[in-house]
């Protein structure tokens, strides 16, 4: 979240902005799960965004708050885009966790109701009912 974060506020989505987020932070354990969500998300960003726009009623994507954003596109990249998909009730909990967390008093509802409109569209399209 922090590596999309940082990304978000510098307009820069390069890998070289992602290999100078790896130099400082996160544990080598980790790197390969961020080097993961960072291709998920670089490869489909428009996607993923117009994902976010299509679930957030009456928000465009500039009006919502980066930290959010960040979440945002963090969990549908990893519900969506991963090689292999984090279940998507795992990947709402974090983000709404992470939300309350680094985000305002609203943000966790907020998360919260994307990701979960995003969840029940997804399940919808897969059963037929879209």
């Amino acid at each position: 979240m922090q590596m999309l974060f940082s990304m978000e506020a510098r307009n820069d989505f390069s890998p070289e902005c992602r290999d100078a987020f790896l130099e400082f932070y996160p544990p080598e354990n980790q790197k390969a799960y961020v080097n993961g969500v960072y291709g998920a998300f670089a490869n489909h960003i428009e996607e993923i965004d117009a994902l976010i726009e299509a679930n957030a009623e009456h928000w465009h994507k500039d009006r919502i708050a980066k930290v959010d954003l960040a979440v945002l596109r963090l969990a549908i990249a990893e519900m969506t885009f991963l090689a292999e998909p984090t279940p998507e009730g795992a990947a709402i909990n974090e983000a709404v966790e992470l939300a309350k967390r680094f985000g305002t008093e609203e943000s966790g509802r907020f998360v919260n109701g994307v990701l979960g409109k995003y969840a029940r569209s997804k399940a919808a399209e897969k059963n037929g009912d879209a």
